[in-house]
């Protein structure tokens, strides 16, 4: 009678085989480990400082307009931790703070937004005057115009310091101005003042005041 012989064992991978399973298992621990790591540094979170409300530019930091908010640590997120908030209380805010925003090292100076011999000056403009891009800290120029006879001013320099408010009864905006002392006294008393953009990279409250 013939006899057939089964193979025992079950199947048995040659040494080639075993190497390759080997790797492939090793390289899908690694796939898995990278994956843990990089959901376990998407979840780390930290505490950072925002913005309970509006803070206007040039008003100086204090504790109590910020609150702790924890979010994802990104590292190219330029933010304030709340451990770092108590080096710049008593600074000044170099724009305006909206509320709710993230406190960021950019949004704050040192200095006082006023410089030595400025001056801030409120001016009422038509809606429809106002320059389009004007915002915190634009420099602009400030023309007069003529009122009757007299000779009107030569126009003067600065930057704006307070976004401007739209009065919805009169469609007129409420812009303030840092200026050099001597000019923020010849715009408070003009009856009529056009204001006139200038390109970013000038500081015309600077050359003003020298």
């Amino acid at each position: 009678m013939l006899r057939v012989s089964t193979p025992r064992g079950g199947f048995r991978p040659s040494a080639r085989s075993r190497v390759r399973i080997a790797v492939g298992v090793l390289l899908s621990l690694a796939a898995i480990g990278v994956i843990l790591l990089v959901f376990a540094t998407a979840d780390r979170r930290v505490p950072v400082m925002q913005a309970l409300g509006d803070v206007p530019a040039g008003a100086q930091i204090s504790a109590d307009m910020f609150r702790p908010v924890e979010v994802s640590a990104e590292p190219s997120l330029q933010v304030v931790r709340l451990e770092d908030l108590e080096q710049y209380v008593g600074s000044y805010a170099k724009v305006r703070i909206a509320a709710g925003t993230l406190l960021s090292p950019f949004h704050v100076q040192s200095d006082p937004l006023v410089g030595p011999n400025a001056a801030v000056v409120a001016i009422n403009v038509d809606q429809g005057l106002l320059p389009m891009g004007l915002r915190e800290r634009s420099q602009v120029r400030l023309v007069f115009t003529k009122d009757g006879s007299e000779e009107a001013p030569p126009p003067v320099t600065g930057r704006v310091v307070g976004v401007p408010v739209l009065d919805d009864t009169t469609g007129t905006s409420s812009v303030s101005l840092e200026l050099s002392a001597i000019d923020a006294e010849t715009v408070a008393g003009a009856t009529a003042v056009r204001v006139v953009l200038l390109e970013p990279g000038l500081d015309a409250a600077s050359e003003a005041e020298s």
